[in-house]
């Protein structure tokens, strides 16, 4: 996708699909605040847990836990909404506020996918002691539907200069793969409070919507030029063979025709 269009700055006034979103994501906080203090278990309820879908058959659990977020920690809510702010708007200019709407719900399904997988995952006794608790703990958040819309930014703005925060001056795509380093560093670490199964699926299913490899004719095409490239590969290698084997004696054969380049 090309990045020479114009687009809406980072920071800039929000369309109507993110200011929506904002508004959504903030109501229900605050509606899940005080159900919680009128004694309703809205997380068990609506959190996200693999025992909730597969054994309790909570089925809307993978679409309703994308509007909680942790009723004792404002900051996670806050960036959240920072982040879907900063990379939601531009794509929305971009995109459309359809195609924003329908790839804010795929990455969070898409992170909701990769944390029921690990649940199961979990069942197995390989590697249940590590993931003892996966299988009970919900999970909460917009954080894998707008880590998806950060790397779908990073992908359609690559080439874009941005600044953030403290970290200087940057492109886009260097930008992602920070966010990318540092999930991972959050993922090896022994914090417990961050669904990096989440932010991980919402990551990968905004790859897979950008790059279009839903569509069963995108491999096919992947597949074809990997095989063009290939036998691009070895014609080439083919050609130096020949051109090396000119005029040299029988001795010299195997050798490399210039002793400076390395093959």
């Amino acid at each position: 996708m090309s990045t020479t269009t114009m687009q809406r700055p980072l920071g800039s006034r929000p369309g109507k699909v993110i200011t929506t979103l904002l508004a959504l994501n903030v109501v229900a906080w605050v509606l899940e605040v005080i159900f919680i203090r009128l004694g309703f278990d809205v997380i068990r309820s609506l959190g996200l847990s693999p025992s909730g879908v597969f054994e309790r058959g909570f089925v809307w659990q993978p679409l309703t836990h994308m509007v909680l977020h942790h009723p004792g920690a404002p900051s996670h809510l806050l960036f959240n909404m920072l982040f879907l702010w900063l990379f939601g708007t531009p794509l929305e200019s971009w995109w459309g506020g359809r195609r924003v709407a329908i790839a804010y719900v795929v990455c969070g399904l898409g992170g909701a996918a990769l944390t029921l997988s690990v649940g199961l995952i979990s069942r197995l006794d390989a590697v249940a002691p590590a993931l003892a608790s996966f299988w009970e703990v919900p999970h909460v958040g917009a954080s894998g539907a707008i880590m998806g819309l950060t790397v779908s930014w990073g992908i359609a703005f690559a080439n874009q200069r941005m600044n953030f925060l403290l970290l200087g001056e940057m492109t886009g795509k260097t930008f992602v793969l920070i966010i990318i380093a540092f999930e991972l560093l959050v993922l090896l670490s022994l914090e417990q409070g961050t669904s990096s199964s989440s932010h991980f699926g919402g990551m990968a299913a905004a790859v897979v919507l950008c790059k279009g490899l839903w569509r069963p004719s995108r491999w096919r095409d992947l597949f074809v030029k990997r095989s063009l490239t290939a036998r691009k590969k070895r014609i080439e290698h083919e050609l130096r063979v020949i051109e090396g084997g000119k005029g040299k004696a029988p001795e010299d054969e195997g050798l490399p025709s210039d002793p400076k380049k390395w093959n």
